[in-house]
């Protein structure tokens, strides 16, 4: 009886073009948020449309502050395209993954671990 792992190549392929696009996301967003801050509508533009799925998160008609941000760059509004881009920033930074502290103290000699697991994990792609 065996257990097929998918093809180790493909995989560490998909990985690769996985981390490729977070890449070029983040620099296009670090691009973004740098013409922002330098008041250049033209390099924000251009900025946004490099990032992946540009067209369909601006036209998408969400509230969320990169679709904001999106809006107000396709209207040229770059005051409004820097206030969505701030609130995009604020929730952002709101989101750090904190490990929440325990409710109760636990007492001595109970049983059972009370310490949180923390760190980062390794990711499985098994295909039967």
């Amino acid at each position: 009886m065996g257990m097929r792992i998918g093809n180790s190549a493909a995989t560490g392929t998909a990985q690769g073009v996985g981390a490729s696009n977070w890449q070029q996301r983040q620099q296009s967003v670090k691009d973004l948020m740098s013409a922002l801050q330098a008041g250049d509508l033209g390099s924000a533009q251009k900025a946004f449309g490099s990032l992946p799925g540009a067209s369909n998160i601006a036209s998408s008609g969400g509230n969320s502050p990169l679709a904001q941000v999106g809006k107000a760059l396709q209207s040229g509004d770059l005051a409004a395209a820097q206030q969505a881009a701030q609130a995009w920033q604020s929730a952002r930074s709101g989101h750090h993954h904190h490990t929440p502290a325990p409710s109760a103290p636990v007492a001595a000699g109970a049983t059972g671990s009370s310490s949180p697991t923390t760190g980062t994990g390794t990711v499985l792609n098994l295909t039967a």
